[in-house]
């Protein structure tokens, strides 16, 4: 602290307070304009008493030390790879890099959402800025990394309790209708049946991507026309992992229609007969090989990308996960036709799909019913 005189005659207090959480660099506050060195004096003890910066910790918290402690608790939880791997991507492309240099015990909701803010404006691999789904599960994180500060009482609160997250601007659902699912069908060579089969399973299941990746003859019961859902694949550092699905409730069982079967039936046979002197375990066999190589997310995306240059200009091309949706728009028509009453339909598309909750499917699909909102109007007719 120094209290000095100015040229003008005044009276002026320099402060050192603290460092900024960010950059740790030193704070200093400085005001002038004091009549008397007696009035600068009284400043200076007053801002001491009531602003002066409270947290004073001897040992400062990085960011890389919050995050070891939250892979210890991962593992002690024995939680899903794929969450872990995605954690350590944020962590390593964005968390890590904006708070290098901070002291995590004082960082306040004014960097947290400064934080936010930059990862708004963040380049995306697939062009443009991060989404703001992206940006919200980033948050996440974060909010996990302080509460993991509270547990172990590095801090008293988590900076990140008040801060909702951001709202999702309404994209109207892209799927394809039987008939559009049919033409897009038709577009494959016969060289390229895995990836029909791929879309195939997409469509007549409502499978997610990383399901239907993870799919082997074990799963695959052929003589009651069912499939077992257990696993789900994702493709990182340039390898396939295999881990369990997305909740308890995704772990299900989904019937199959005969033609699909018997489809798969003379498929496997086909598949057994190319890959025989490579193996024979054939049950273990995802159901896309034709070779020792497994299909991949990267192998579907590098052959969208060309497989979309051939497509109609009728016909969009579609995000894997729409299938899944065009897979749902189909049932719910199905049973709208057959006079299946909508809380039917919900229940049944939840187990089918394995949303954790019936509002997820609710809230997902409920636009589907387009007469929906005239039979609460008319309800009124008998007022």
């Amino acid at each position: 602290m120094a209290i000095t005189k100015t040229t003008n005659g005044k009276w002026k207090v320099d402060i050192s307070d603290g460092c900024n959480p960010l950059t740790g660099e030193q704070v200093r506050h400085r005001k002038t304009g004091f009549k008397t060195r007696k009035e600068a004096e009284l400043y200076e003890s007053n801002y001491r008493i009531n602003n002066f910066h409270k947290l004073n910790y001897k040992d400062k918290i990085s960011i890389s030390y919050l995050y070891s402690l939250v892979k210890e608790e991962d593992i002690s939880r024995g939680n899903k790879r794929a969450t872990v791997d995605t954690q350590e991507s944020y962590f390593n492309q964005y968390v890590s890099k904006f708070f290098e240099n901070a002291d995590m015990r004082k960082i306040s909701i004014n960097e947290i959402k400064s934080f936010r803010d930059w990862l708004c404006i963040q380049p995306s691999v697939k062009g443009g800025t991060l989404t703001v789904t992206t940006v919200n599960q980033q948050m996440i994180f974060v909010h996990k990394l302080f509460d993991i500060a509270v547990a172990n009482k590095l801090r008293q609160d988590n900076p990140c309790d008040s801060l909702r997250k951001l709202p999702n601007k309404h994209k109207e659902m892209s799927y394809y209708t039987p008939e559009e699912f049919k033409l897009f069908d038709s577009l494959f060579t016969k060289d390229e049946y895995p990836f029909q089969l791929f879309y195939r399973v997409l469509m007549y299941t409502g499978m997610r991507k990383g399901e239907a990746l993870a799919l082997t003859w074990e799963n695959i019961n052929l003589s009651e026309n069912y499939i077992d859902v257990k696993f789900s694949a994702y493709f990182r550092d340039n390898k396939v992992h295999i881990g369990t699905v997305k909740t308890t409730q995704s772990n299900r069982r989904i019937y199959i229609h005969n033609g699909f079967a018997e489809e798969l039936k003379k498929w496997k046979q086909k598949q057994a007969e190319l890959l025989r002197c490579f193996t024979d375990e054939f049950e273990n066999l995802q159901i896309y090989q034709t070779s020792p190589e497994v299909l991949t997310g990267p192998n579907i995306t590098n052959f969208k990308a060309s497989f979309k240059k051939r497509m109609p200009d009728n016909l969009k091309m579609i995000r894997n996960h729409d299938f899944r949706h065009s897979h749902s728009a189909y049932l719910i028509s199905q049973g709208l036709r057959n006079g299946e009453g909508k809380d039917y339909i919900f229940f049944t598309l939840m187990k089918r799909l394995g949303h954790s909750s019936i509002n997820t499917t609710i809230n997902t699909y409920s636009h589907l019913f387009p007469t929906q909102q005239k039979e609460v109007a008319s309800a009124f007719d008998n007022f």
